[in-house]
């Protein structure tokens, strides 16, 4: 500018700047690639669980073996006596689903009433998406809520594991609110254990030497 004269580069300085400029993006590129993944799952995970993200995902400092993912206090529908009988829920780390009497017999270490693996689940929070499932899994037969021997639930908010060929479990809440996140929560459990199925059957088909299509 003012009486300074620009000029065309030559060939020479064009390829070094190219060369400079295309080393500057590649790493850029490779950082943004793994930062783009952690941004999108923090942002899952807040619109998900509300509050703050995880700031070192990549490198998490507080592990969760043997901790709690979550707990609380659900209804749960006992086929046995067809009664509701509140229930303290402790998810693990392994993400399973373990059911006590009370949040005291979680304390103690006393064996839970009930423990579910998710995997193959469906987490529902309807009974019309429960009705829908049945119809369609048991051809010829049209099944209605109010028909024995379905659930009638509680309350207006209800949460339900269904799985096509294993015992489905039936809860129920106070609130849409709990509902909303007790239903995020089973959706977590059955999407982790379903990844560790794949994971395991990964590992042994890789030992046994069998390629998966």
């Amino acid at each position: 500018m003012g009486d300074v004269v620009s000029s065309h580069l030559d060939e020479g300085k064009r390829e070094i700047i190219t060369a400079r400029t295309r080393d500057v993006m590649r790493e850029f590129g490779e950082t943004y690639q793994q930062q783009y993944a952690v941004a999108l799952f923090n942002s899952v995970r807040y619109e998900i669980e509300g509050g703050g993200t995880q700031s070192q995902l990549l490198h998490r400092k507080d592990p969760l073996v043997d901790r709690s993912i979550f707990s609380g206090n659900l209804f749960q529908y006992l086929e046995e006596n067809r009664k509701w009988r509140n229930r303290f829920v402790f998810v693990a780390s392994s993400y399973s689903i373990s059911l006590y009497e009370s949040k005291t017999a979680h304390d103690r270490s006393l064996h839970p009433k009930v423990t579910i693996n998710c995997a193959g689940y469906r987490a529902l929070k309807s009974m019309e998406e429960y009705m829908d499932l049945v119809n369609n899994s048991l051809p010829g037969v049209k099944a209605r809520p109010s028909s024995s021997p379905f659930v009638k639930c509680a309350t207006q908010f209800p949460l339900i594991l269904w799985h096509p060929y294993a015992r489905h479990h039936y809860f129920c809440v106070m609130t849409e609110k709990e509902q909303t996140k007790w239903h995020a929560v089973l959706q977590d459990c059955v999407r982790h254990t379903n990844n560790a199925v794949c994971e395991d059957v990964s590992e042994l088909a890789h030992a046994k030497g069998v390629e998966l299509v």
